[in-house]
């Protein structure tokens, strides 16, 4: 398809465990021939490239690349982020999946209706590899798409991951962009995309978000979240309107209180 408007993104590294099935589930979406699939890794160590390749097999929109040194996980985006040319990006990390084949028909008709918003997210099933166990996030009723702002996500981060997320291009490059996100994640991106416009609640679940021992953020100790946390909050003051920084300060004294 010419000028497809959606690129797809797979970050991956070290993720043989899981990278087919995060392709199957990007290859079964509804509107797959609308979109660009770039599969980047980051140096990885086993065979996540090979089993990429296998799984990719047949499909001429996708692209598998791979960095020459290990760049991180923000600076990765950063790199990403340059080689889209599209108006709409979707991630999916390469441990996770997206379990409803029409997630992305869904958030791109809610940017499409929404035009002062830049981002939109789906619900997810959280899957804890280590206990066995797994629930819905964020727990609200998915009987209604709603947009939320920015203190929504400030006190309790209901998107969770970049895997359930959609953006306007521009807005997540402008974004990623800042050297002050390359700590802050997911959560420090998104809020400051809802600063301004909000961001779109897809109140479906599509998205599986594993949690397991090589996690970019399972793998830290309850301090190292919580100084985190405490780092992204501050971060964030920087990002935002200054009538954000009471919230702001708020949420900064409960992380530093929640022992």
């Amino acid at each position: 398809m010419n000028n497809p408007p959606i690129t797809v993104i797979i970050p991956t590294y070290n993720h043989e465990r899981y990278i087919e099935e995060s392709v199957r589930s990007v290859r079964s979406q509804s509107i797959i021939l609308s979109c660009n699939v770039i599969i980047s890794d980051d140096c990885s160590t086993d065979n996540t490239v090979d089993k990429a390749i296998k799984a990719s097999e047949g499909a001429p929109n996708i692209t598998i690349r791979r960095n020459i040194k290990n760049a991180g996980v923000m600076e990765h985006y950063k790199l990403l982020s340059k080689l889209v040319d599209t108006p709409y990006l979707a991630i999916l990390e390469g441990d996770d999946y997206w379990s409803s084949t029409d997630k992305l028909e869904l958030q791109k008709s809610l940017l499409d209706a929404h035009p002062g918003v830049g981002l939109c997210f789906s619900a997810c099933l959280v899957d804890d590899e280590a206990s066995g166990t797994s629930w819905h996030h964020p727990g609200w009723p998915v009987d209604r798409h709603r947009v939320v702002q920015l203190l929504d996500l400030l006190t309790s981060n209901p998107i969770a991951t970049f895997s359930n997320c959609f953006y306007r291009t521009q807005r997540f490059v402008e974004v990623v962009d800042r050297a002050n996100v390359k700590s802050g994640y997911d959560w420090l991106l998104n809020m400051t995309i809802a600063a301004s416009g909000g961001a779109l609640f897809a109140a479906r679940t599509s998205t599986v978000y594993r949690l397991h021992a090589n996690g970019t953020w399972t793998r830290l100790g309850s301090e190292q979240k919580r100084a985190e946390i405490i780092k992204s909050l501050a971060s964030l003051k920087d990002n935002v309107d200054v009538s954000f920084d009471a919230f702001i300060d708020a949420a900064m004294t409960r992380a530093l209180n929640d022992r």
